[in-house]
């Protein structure tokens, strides 16, 4: 399907097949109108911080939030992976193979998108978030119904989208605003669909652990090693959720096995998991290289106070510092006391007023085997982030405290089931709903604000457009500089936005060098590719060598906008202009 790129409506038409299929399933399901309604309407609204981006406007593609750089990443990898969907390239770091990085949600989207030929730009913004947002809902409602009441599932569902921090309550002190959602480093309910492998992976885990609970009664061997197959695609989706879950149900199985009350079941369905996550993970080429954890006791908790976009407080930052130099002396008394109450800070900040759960969970006498599970998934998800950073991309571990997140709503939505039951305790319920989810809105607000952050202009969409019908080639772009982006207005065009991957997913062709905190991520060696190309755009190589950059690297085409130029006049280089619209040319490397 030849997909435009200077005219992307809204997609009404899909949207309203996929409304029609959900509301076909809730009938097959036996979810009543009222909780139908409820989880489709919620839905749309827990869809506005994806649904708005990848739609042409006056001034082109608007893009708004992570989707700027996260969004433009999964379009780049699903356009690649639709060509090559065994042992891809990477479409950013031409000529390698892409490595390092769990893609298992580009992957089912790209396999999807052979089947059934949708725009893969409408795909990712409108039509899969709001699939994902529904069967979020709907298997949110059902687990939680299943395991407690009607209101808890209604309840969980809406806080799987709307719970937040407590950062509002610290925005607000200073500026009088309610924003500060990731203030505390964790990003709330309102921010899954933005990310869309941990969305999914939630979805995993649910319908996993609702087979979960069907199977483990009946014991039976076969029913084990499909959950453990099942769960470990959760290694292809998102790595982090494979981690905690595996971890959770070998822990469960040993603490039964001490105890001597341990089921074959457990064992035969981790190690199902474990041997099959090992098989994906090395696919995947997680274990040649990329980034792994580092060590780094509370990382998060230090610079929680110490960075200016963070909670910062550097009066108690330099008094850590302070006591940690002198930690040896009659202080480390006090040292530790600073940090027991940082990491406090640090956890209330973070689960806002999902904090009323813990009493429950804590003073909760008879703990079932779902409980157990549940709480070593939320322990370890506590865990990771308090020791390991990862290489690369320091903060990336945060992701594992997601989980926890998730999971503290479910024992949230219980105890506000019970405080609602009474009519006395009916306006403290409707304070802490209110304390509840501003940061959500502010979230909300920002996506719907005009006009987008960052945008690629219609002259780029032609450019792209036309470049995407030329024989596949490597690409080379000029490099990214962070300092281009000072004193623009909005929309900032995405090329100073932010070091992405928008020529490789807009033209479907790979890059010799893009994006380049992915290729940190993923543990690429690009800085030398990358003063390659700097010393080749800022004139420091003849003639003789520029042509050989792009002959010994199989350049077949040169990406520019102006003001960006040419070293070398084109004869010299060995190059044709092929397109020309004044701001965006491009040239073909003669060979």
């Amino acid at each position: 399907m030849n997909e435009s790129l200077t005219n992307i409506p809204f997609p009404y038409f899909p949207l309203a097949i996929l409304f029609f299929l959900f509301f076909f399933l809730f009938k097959k399901l036996k979810i009543k109108t009222f909780p139908a309604l409820f989880i489709s309407i919620l839905s749309l609204v827990f869809a506005i911080p994806m649904i708005r981006s990848g739609i042409t406007r006056d001034y082109g593609i608007g893009l708004w939030g992570p989707n700027g750089h996260d969004g433009i990443w999964h379009i780049s990898l699903i356009e690649q992976l639709k060509k090559t969907p065994l042992f891809p390239d990477s479409p950013i770091f031409a000529g390698e193979k892409l490595g390092s990085y769990h893609y298992g949600f580009n992957l089912l989207s790209a396999l999807f998108l052979k089947l059934i030929a949708l725009n893969t730009i409408q795909f990712y913004f409108q039509i899969f978030p709001i699939f994902l947002a529904l069967s979020l809902g709907t298997l949110s409602y059902i687990f939680a119904k299943k395991n407690s009441d009607h209101k808890t599932a209604l309840l969980f569902v809406f806080l799987n989208y709307f719970a937040g921090s407590f950062g509002w309550i610290i925005t607000f002190l200073r500026d009088r605003t309610f924003g500060g959602e990731s203030l505390f480093w964790s990003m709330q309910s309102i921010s899954t669909l933005i990310n869309p492998p941990y969305a999914l992976s939630l979805v995993f885990i649910l319908l996993g652990l609702i087979l979960w609970q069907n199977y483990q009664p009946k014991k039976k061997t076969s029913n084990a090693v499909f959950l453990g197959i099942f769960l470990a695609l959760l290694s292809a989706i998102k790595v982090y959720s494979a981690v905690l879950v595996g971890l959770a149900i070998f822990s469960f199985w040993l603490i039964r096995f001490l105890k001597k009350e341990a089921k074959k079941f457990d064992l035969y369905l981790w190690i199902s998991m474990a041997a099959t996550s090992f098989l994906i993970l090395y696919y995947f080429g997680v274990f040649s290289g990329g980034s792994g954890l580092v060590f780094k006791p509370f990382w998060f908790i230090h610079s929680l106070v110490e960075s200016l976009d963070k909670l910062y407080i550097p009066s108690l930052a330099t008094l850590r510092q302070n006591l940690a130099l002198q930690a040896f002396s009659w202080k480390f008394p006090f040292l530790i006391i600073l940090e027991i109450i940082l990491l406090l800070i640090f956890f209330v900040g973070n689960l806002g007023t999902r904090i009323i759960a813990l009493p429950l969970i804590v003073l909760k006498k008879k703990k079932t085997d779902l409980d157990r599970v549940l709480l070593l998934i939320s322990l370890f998800a506590f865990l990771f982030p308090l020791f390991f950073v990862q290489s690369g991309t320091t903060w990336n571990t945060i992701q594992f405290f997601y989980y926890l997140l998730f999971i503290f709503n479910l024992y949230f939505a219980q105890a506000l089931s019970k405080l609602s039951s009474s009519k006395k305790h009916a306006p403290l319920f409707f304070l802490i709903i209110l304390f509840t989810i501003p940061t959500s809105i502010s979230t909300l607000k920002g996506s719907l604000g005009n006009p987008a952050p960052a945008t690629v202009s219609h002259n780029e969409l032609k450019a792209l457009s036309f470049l995407k019908e030329q024989e596949q080639g490597t690409v080379l772009t000029y490099f990214w500089d962070k300092d281009r982006k000072q004193n623009l207005k909005t929309p900032i065009p995405l090329r100073f936005y932010e070091t992405s991957a928008y020529v490789s997913a807009l033209s479907t062709q790979p890059v010799f060098l893009e994006d380049q905190m992915n290729l940190d991520i993923t543990g690429y060696p690009w800085q030398e590719r990358r003063t390659l190309v700097v010393d080749f755009f800022e004139k420091r190589l003849d003639q003789y060598q520029s042509r050989g950059f792009l002959v010994n690297n199989d350049i077949s085409y040169i990406y520019l906008h102006s003001p960006d130029s040419l070293p070398q006049d084109e004869v010299d280089l060995g190059v044709e202009k092929i397109f020309d619209s004044g701001n965006v040319k491009i040239y073909q490397v003669l060979k």
